[in-house]
C-alpha cells in the first residue's frame, strides 16, 4: 500500500513508472486530461483518472495510536482506475506511433507492475518534480469487453485514439481530520502507590534455533530477565554472572535481553526444556530439542551484524550447503523479502556471503532469520540475525 496526501499524486506516480521504463525513451508522459487532437503528431501519453473505489477490506482499519498518545484516523483506501491514451505521429490514416507506444506502456505494466515510492525527480527529464508518497503501487492493465469500452469511452466525447484501462492500488490517503488527543495517564492529583511491589518472575518469549546441535552456540530472548540467576537446558545448569569464566557460566541478558549458551558435548539428546530461575522464581518451560552433534546445524550468531561486515555463520556438517536463505523475523510481505544466495566461500564449519551481493538483494537494517539447505529438501533449522543501520 502507498500513502498520499494528494490523489493527484498517485497518477503522477503511474506517469513516472512509465516515462522511467519505457523504451525507447518518451519524455512527454503526464498525469493529465486527454490530448483534445487525436492525430497529434508528437508521440505522447496522457494518464486520466476516470473513477475510484473505496477497498471493501479496509473500510473497519482501526484507530492507531502514535508515540506521542494522539489518536488517529486510519487511511482512506482507494482502487483507482485511469485511461491511458496514446498519440502518435500518423501512417496511411492510422496513428502508428500512438500505438506502437500504447504496446510499449503495456508491456512496461506487464514487466514491472510494481512502483516503488518515493520517486525521486526523474533525471531526463528536468521539468518533472519528484513524486511525493511512500510504500508500494500496483498497475493492473484491466480487461475491457464492448460493453466496458462503450461505458468507459464514449461519455468523453472525443475522437477514437489508442488507450487502455489500468487499476492502481491500493492508494491510501492521509486523514484530513486532526489526531484525537490520548487519554489522561493519570487521575487529577495524581497517583501515589504504596506497600510491596510485586516481583516479576523471568519469561523466555523464543529460543533459536529450536534443533540445536550438541556443542552449538543457542539464543534465548526473553520477554522479562527478572534478575535471573541461571538457566537449565535439560541437565545442565549454567549461572548468569556479569563476566563469565568458568565453563558453567553465561553472560546475563543484555540491554535487548538475549542470552547465550553453547549445549555441551556428550550431554543428553532429546526433547529437553529450558527453564530461567530467578528470585522471583522460575519460568515456563520451553521446548528444545537437541540433536547428534553430526547433523548440520547453524550457531546462533552472538553479535549483531556490524555495517559492511561480511555474513559469517559458524556451525556444524556444513561443506554440503548448497545455498543460504535469509528472510524477514517479523514475517514476509513480499516474495521480494526472501534473499537466496550460494556461500562464497564455504568450510565444514563456517559459510560467508559478502556484504556487497546481499545488500544488492535487498539485506535491510532489521532481524532477520537464517536456514542452510544442505541437500534435497534437508535445511538447517532457522538462527536470528540482527543487522544494525
Amino acid at each position: 500500500m502507498a500513502r498520499f496526501a494528494n490523489l493527484h499524486d498517485a497518477g503522477r506516480a503511474l506517469a513516472s513508472h512509465l516515462r522511467r521504463n519505457i523504451v525507447p525513451a518518451l519524455p512527454d508522459v503526464l498525469a493529465a486530461p486527454p490530448l483534445e487532437n487525436a492525430a497529434s503528431p508528437g508521440e505522447a501519453l496522457r494518464v486520466t483518472l476516470l473513477w475510484v473505489t473505496p477497498q471493501p477490506t479496509h473500510r473497519n482499519d482501526t484507530w492507531v495510536t502514535g508515540d506521542d498518545g494522539q489518536r488517529r484516523a486510519p487511511p482512506l483506501s482507494l482502487s483507482a482506475f485511469y485511461i491511458v491514451t496514446a498519440y502518435g505521429t500518423a501512417s496511411t490514416g492510422e496513428s502508428t506511433q500512438a500505438i506502437n507506444r500504447l504496446g510499449q506502456a503495456l508491456q512496461v505494466l506487464d514487466r514491472s507492475p510494481v512502483i516503488e515510492l518515493p520517486l525521486a525527480d526523474d533525471p531526463g527529464t528536468a521539468a518533472v518534480d519528484p513524486v511525493p508518497g511512500e510504500g508500494q503501487l500496483t498497475a493492473v492493465v484491466v480487461p475491457v469487453a464492448a460493453d466496458l469500452m462503450e461505458k468507459v469511452f464514449t461519455p468523453l466525447q472525443m475522437r477514437h485514439r489508442p488507450w487502455a484501462l489500468v487499476e492502481l492500488g491500493p492508494v491510501q490517503l492521509e486523514p484530513l481530520a486532526a489526531p484525537l488527543p490520548g487519554p489522561d495517564l493519570v487521575a487529577p492529583g495524581g497517583v501515589r502507590l504504596t506497600g510491596p511491589r510485586p516481583i516479576a518472575r523471568p519469561a523466555i518469549r523464543a529460543l533459536s534455533p529450536s534443533r540445536l546441535g550438541a556443542g552449538r552456540r543457542l539464543r534465548l530472548d526473553t520477554v522479562e530477565a527478572g534478575g535471573a540467576e541461571t538457566l537449565r537446558l535439560g541437565g545442565v545448569t549454567f549461572r548468569l554472572v556479569d563476566a563469565p569464566a568458568a565453563a558453567d557460566e553465561i553472560a546475563r541478558p543484555d540491554e535487548s535481553g538475549r542470552v547465550f549458551a553453547v549445549y555441551p558435548d556428550g550431554e543428553p539428546e532429546g526433547d529437553i526444556d529450558a527453564v530461567l530461575t530467578g528470585p522471583g522464581g522460575a519460568s515456563d518451560p520451553m521446548p528444545l530439542t537437541i540433536v547428534t552433534a553430526a547433523l548440520p546445524a547453524l550457531d546462533a550468531p552472538s553479535r549483531p551484524l556490524a555495517p559492511g561486515a561480511d555474513v559469517v555463520l559458524t556451525g556444524d556438517s556444513l561443506d554440503t550447503t548448497e545455498q543460504v536463505f535469509l528472510w524477514p523475523d517479523r514475517g514476509i510481505q513480499a516474495p521480494a523479502e526472501v534473499i537466496e544466495r550460494a556461500p562464497d566461500a564455504l568450510t565444514a564449519n563456517q559459510i560467508t556471503l559478502t556484504r556487497a551481493a546481499l545488500d544488492a538483494a535487498g539485506l535491510r537494517p532489521q532481524t532477520w532469520r537464517v536456514a542452510a539447505r544442505v541437500g534435497p529438501n534437508r535445511f538447517t533449522p532457522f538462527v536470528l540475525l540482527e543487522v544494525t543501520p
